[in-house]
């Protein structure tokens, strides 16, 4: 039940943000891991992430991916939502280059 409440908050914080995803020099990973564990992991596993099949090679890849499947799950993220879980998936099974600070890119 906290986790989930913690949850909640992350989204109506995120919802409150006006700043464009364009301008934001940081992304913030721990939110959008509350955002991955809520909206995608019940289903997935990190086997799906390190697979030697795996879509994603690049942040662009990555961003793009996250966008494809919160909508295919019927979620409404905004562009900072799709940034932040890509931020943190990134840092936990990717470590994939990307253009802004805290994206879990290797140092």
């Amino acid at each position: 039940m906290a986790r989930a409440s913690i949850a909640i908050a992350a989204l109506l914080l995120g919802a409150c943000t006006s700043a464009p995803v364009e301008t934001a020099a940081v992304a913030n990973s721990q939110r959008g891991g509350l955002l991955y564990d809520t909206a995608c992991g019940a289903c997935h596993t990190a086997q799906l992430h390190w697979r030697d099949q795996r879509l994603v090679h690049s942040w662009e890849e990555l961003v793009g991916q996250v966008g494809r499947w919160q909508a295919v799950a019927g979620q409404r993220w905004s562009a900072r939502d799709i940034q932040d879980t890509a931020s943190y998936l990134n840092g936990r099974f990717y470590h994939l280059p990307c253009p802004m600070q805290g994206c879990g890119a290797p140092g």
